[in-house]
């Protein structure tokens, strides 16, 4: 015998239409299902409840005390789960106050997350944003268990069917020195490049072992004055110095239209790297996600215009 902790919600529809017209056809019409499979769907609730339910009499289907006590919750539940489960979830960034998680790197945050706070100030005032730190491998548990909302960057350690990515640049790496520096406008070679005073970082970025990999299959090694975990700081030491930093591209672009650094031609084509926006499947049909992604996409022009050929040739970049 079923049981009424089984109950269907749609046994539910049955009873509230029945209840309603007095009538199996009625209920049926407004259903959309045929009177033989509203009457088996009805047998099938009288069978769990163990009462008639309704009575035939010449005006209608009577509605029995048991009927009588149940309408009141039943339809309470129906509109539960119509108003709240089964109606598209709303999404309103001009009164939302909710907090987005965002996993970025130091890089990320200095020259991208501006244009996105820019953008957020004005259309969705209450929204606060959080950014996170953490290794690549625990990536995609947090945004399984909803505590990164998105991440961006170079992440290749991130796969499986459950995370949704989207590329949003391919990016190279270049060299930044001060304005000034000896070695400007000089056409180096590798031998000569390398007795360069480098600053170096030792970030967990994943991009930056894509740099020294490659610095390591080309058996280049570089004179380092400085080792460092942060991006940011490093064109601060260069535009002071006469130190010299291989930074990933983005980074280039956005300290040249700051004046007192400038990008130093290497002896080397320089390897690529791809940027991804990333994000759970339970995520991905969520308003305010949806959102979330389509301002950082209207909002990063550079990532789109910024194409690099696989070799780390620049093709038709504009500048950032």
């Amino acid at each position: 015998m079923d049981e009424p902790r089984n109950l269907d919600v749609r046994l539910l529809r049955v009873f509230a239409g029945v209840y309603l017209h007095r009538s199996v056809s009625a209920a049926a019409r407004e259903l959309d299902m045929s009177q033989p499979g509203l009457s088996t769907a009805l047998m099938r609730l009288r069978k769990q409840l163990q009462d008639p339910l309704f009575t035939r009499t010449p005006s209608g289907m009577e509605p029995t005390r048991r009927a009588r006590q149940m309408i009141g919750p039943v339809r309470r539940i129906l509109q539960t789960v119509d108003q709240e489960l089964l109606a598209p979830p709303e999404f309103d960034p001009a009164t939302s106050t909710k907090e987005y998680r965002l996993a970025l790197s130091d890089i990320g945050e200095g020259i991208y997350l501006p244009l996105a706070i820019r953008s957020i100030q004005y259309t969705a005032p209450g929204i606060c944003l959080r950014t996170v730190v953490m290794p690549p491998l625990q990536l995609a548990e947090a945004m399984a268990a909803g505590e990164v909302d998105l991440a961006a960057g170079f992440f290749p350690d991130i796969r499986g069917t459950q995370v949704i990515q989207r590329r949003v640049g391919l990016h190279s790496f270049t060299a930044i020195a001060r304005v000034g520096h000896p070695a400007a406008g000089k056409a180096l070679t590798v031998e000569q490049y390398s007795k360069l005073d480098h600053i170096v970082v030792e970030a967990p970025g994943r991009s930056q072992e894509v740099l020294d990999q490659f610095l390591r299959d080309k058996r280049i090694r570089l004179k380092v004055l400085l080792r460092t975990p942060h991006f940011m700081s490093v064109p601060v030491v260069v535009s002071e110095t006469d130190a010299v930093a291989i930074v990933p591209q983005a980074l280039g672009d956005f300290v040249r239209n700051y004046g007192g650094v400038q990008e130093l031609p290497l002896p080397f084509v320089p390897p690529t790297f791809q940027v991804n926006l990333f994000w759970h499947r339970s995520a991905h049909n969520d308003p305010s996600n949806i959102w979330l992604r389509e301002l950082i996409i209207s909002q990063f022009p550079a990532l789109h215009a910024r194409r690099y050929a696989r070799k780390g040739e620049s093709s038709g970049r504009r500048r950032a």
